[in-house]
């Protein structure tokens, strides 16, 4: 048998009774909630009387709560506020893994690095959908538009949590047909004989030195042609413009290996960057978010350490 008292404790009930104090309405109320008038009455009627109080009077055309329903309020309203947050709590476990994830990243490496994880890691959690945003400049997706966003750093911001991924490796290079024509240069000062192909792109800082075992050295071109888009540079490079000194592996790796492009001045690179993913406050706390940064950061690694494995195989490159 359900009790006078136990049919009381009925959130709801409370909730309703709470905005009728607020709003001095049943009528009011009614209109928010889409309830029939007769019913709410009826739900304060039975309160009252499961009680044995009054608690609403009317004074003009105004309902006002009794000193016995406002001692109600104060004790039962922040038990309400506590309960639903435990619900919210438990949806939020329950639906973590469920949802969007907004996705920030530079379009080339987008292409072709990230969308392929996506896939994969859509083929692991088809539950899990992702708005993807392409941007050549970090601080496009770094004003609270995406939830995770990739990018080099840190960045030391206090409004994201920075995951390290892997330390980026500049491969130089050239393509066969290019090295033919104009020699193999050995060291940077040879380079003022040669024609590069330069990324302009706002994606990380550029670099006017190459360094190798601790030494630096700065380096100056013939001449020049210059893309702010990586894998236009790529291209390029693979049609024989020039010498590109600052190509990712993870963008020329394939091309390497196949010989359209060849690693010189092996020893000399542009200073590597560290790769991170990061993700806002807000979004860290979602298990989705969580889950992808886990899968990404151990894929990444597990493909560029791949890379570097049969690149220095190939080439004995040093790295």
């Amino acid at each position: 048998m359900i009790t006078s008292q136990s049919k009381a404790l009925h959130l709801g009930r409370w909730e309703l009774l709470f905005k009728i104090m607020d709003e001095g309405s049943i009528t009011r109320v009614a209109d928010i909630e889409n309830l029939q008038r007769s019913q709410l009455s009826r739900m304060v009627s039975g309160l009252e009387e499961e009680l044995g109080v009054q608690l609403l009077e009317r004074r003009g055309k105004r309902l006002n709560p009794t000193q016995a329903a406002l001692e109600l309020r104060s004790k039962i309203e922040p038990q309400i506020v506590m309960v639903r947050r435990a619900l919210e709590k438990t949806s939020e476990l329950e639906e973590g893994d469920k949802g969007s994830i907004r996705f920030g990243a530079m379009p080339g490496f987008l292409q072709t690095q990230v969308v392929p994880l996506i896939a994969e890691f859509q083929q692991l959690h088809p539950q899990v959908t992702f708005d993807v945003i392409g941007d050549d400049n970090p601080k496009a997706f770094m004003g609270g538009e995406c939830d995770l966003m990739l990018y080099y750093g840190p960045v030391n911001d206090a409004n994201l949590v920075e995951n390290w991924v892997t330390r980026s490796l500049f491969i130089p290079c050239a393509s066969p047909k290019y090295l033919e024509k104009a020699g193999y240069p050995e060291n940077p000062d040879e380079l003022s004989d040669h024609a590069g192909v330069v990324y302009t792109g706002r994606v990380r800082p550029h670099s006017e030195v190459l360094v190798k075992n601790g030494r630096q050295q700065t380096f100056r071109w013939k001449s020049m042609i210059r893309f702010n888009n990586i894998l236009l540079a790529k291209t390029a490079a693979v049609e024989g413009c020039g010498i590109v000194l600052d190509m990712p592996l993870h963008h020329c790796f394939e091309e390497v290996m196949n010989g359209q492009l060849i690693p010189i001045l092996n020893g000399w690179q542009i200073p590597n960057l560290d790769n991170y993913i990061g993700s806002t406050l807000a979004a860290s706390k979602l298990r989705r978010v969580q889950m992808f940064i886990d899968f990404y950061v151990r894929r990444r690694r597990e493909i560029e350490g791949e890379q570097k494995r049969r690149l220095q195989e190939k080439y004995n490159f040093i790295i």
